[in-house]
């Protein structure tokens, strides 16, 4: 290597001065450099190329790495590259995006641009040799950004509308639906809005509802809604004759109702003689008038009797008295019904008697027509022992008594053997018919 000169000079670098290929030698002059002076700690040297220079001074935790043209400061954990490509932050702002770019002759990633003002819209620009623009700040309430194609930019501005509104962006009305006119002429609370095609084909408004209820119905004659109370309508079916909503009820359950001269209080009732139909009739004409069946003519009809209903049950009593063996009831001191009834073809007659025996004895009990002095029905019998108290009570029903215009009748009891008294005794007569 050749021999090296001994100097104490500070900041001299070691030069080879040979002259020849045999010649090896270093000296301190003859075109040695200087080093340049440092100014920091853990400062180092290192050769640009041409000259020697000093890096910057290092912070803790930086290192020094090559950017492909010089040592660079960088900190530890810093990505400085991704994937091999640079990340260029210089002038990064509040809001920037990191995107790549393959513009110019280094490919890299790069931070920008900084939005300003709220509602920018960042849109790519070729324009811009292939970058991220932002569009100009909106400055009203409802602009919309719009294309400027002669700047290729977006700026805000105020649109107004067309087709099936009309108004700008921020204030407009709805005049058309798919291109028909909406018509609100004398829209009221509770309109609909229904498709008209009626002379001008649009939408229309209305019918306005005024009572509780009411439902749309629709108006065929008019072709248009309307506001009511829904009925039916039509002929009727069934049962029912006539036409809704005022039907009448022909039949029951399918059988006929004739009502072929009814009258003021007339009964409804089923008949089966002749046609099976439903009846009315008869008509009473007279108070206290009541409906009894005939049986013959399957039918009501109607029977008079005096007063009225409350005047046909009569009662007559005796509390007491001697029951003998005589025959004849109208020298009995037996319970005697007098009060004359007329009227009536039909009766139930219903008597009741206390016998007290003073010696055995067979008791019978039964009722005297005093009209036709003749006893009615089979007699109530009843046998006692000596001093004993028993009550006899039946019921008769009189047919066919066409007495007259007045009758009675009497309780008749009497001993067939033995003696005694009764102690109450008890006969009504109510007509039936």
């Amino acid at each position: 290597m050749g021999n090296i000169p001994n100097t104490n000079t500070p900041n001299l670098v070691l030069q080879s001065v040979g002259n020849g290929s045999n010649d090896s030698r270093w000296g301190t002059s003859g075109g040695g450099s200087t080093l340049p002076t440092g100014t920091g700690t853990g400062q180092m040297i290192w050769w640009n190329g041409t000259a020697w220079v000093v890096t910057t001074t290092p912070a803790t935790n930086k290192y020094f790495y090559w950017n492909g043209s010089a040592w660079a400061n960088a900190t530890v954990g810093d990505a400085t590259s991704i994937q091999g490509y640079p990340v260029n932050i210089t002038g990064i702002g509040n809001g920037d995006v990191l995107y790549w770019s393959n513009v110019g002759a280094t490919q890299q990633w790069l931070t920008g641009p900084t939005p300003t003002g709220d509602g920018q819209l960042q849109y790519w620009n070729t324009s811009s040799s292939g970058h991220w623009s932002l569009s100009a700040a909106a400055t009203t309430t409802g602009q919309a950004l719009v294309w400027n194609n002669s700047t290729l930019t977006w700026g805000p501005a105020n649109i107004t509308l067309a087709g099936d509104v009309t108004g700008s962006a921020g204030a407009n009305t709805v005049v058309k639906i798919q291109n028909y006119p909406v018509s609100m002429a004398g829209v009221g609370n509770g309109d609909v809005l229904y498709w008209s095609n009626v002379g001008t084909t649009q939408w229309v408004t209305g019918p306005t509802p005024t009572v509780n209820g009411q439902t749309l119905i629709w108006n065929s004659s008019t072709s248009s809604w309307n506001v009511g109370i829904p009925s039916a309508s039509g002929t009727a079916g069934g049962d029912l004759s006539g036409t809704y909503p005022n039907p009448t009820v022909a039949q029951v359950q399918g059988y006929p109702v004739n009502v072929t001269g009814l009258g003021n209080g007339d009964l409804l009732y089923w008949s089966n003689v002749g046609t099976n139909q439903w009846l009315t009739g008869p008509t009473p004409t007279i108070t206290g008038q009541y409906y009894s069946w005939n049986a013959g003519t399957g039918a009501w009809v109607l029977s008079s009797a005096g007063g009225g209903i409350t005047n046909d049950a009569q009662e007559g009593n005796n509390t007491s008295g001697s029951v003998t063996t005589t025959t004849s009831p109208v020298n009995l001191p037996s319970a005697v019904f007098t009060t004359a009834m007329s009227g009536f073809t039909k009766y139930q007659i219903t008597a009741c008697i206390s016998i007290k025996s003073t010696s055995a004895c067979t008791a019978q009990m039964q009722i005297y027509n005093n009209v036709t002095s003749s006893l009615v029905g089979i007699p109530t019998v009843a046998t006692l022992s000596a001093n004993a108290t028993q009550t006899i009570s039946n019921t008769w029903v009189v047919s066919s008594a066409t007495f007259g215009s007045s009758y009675s009748f009497y309780l008749f009891a009497n001993v067939g053997a033995g003696t005694g008294t009764h102690v109450g005794a008890v006969i009504t007569a109510i007509g039936i018919q």
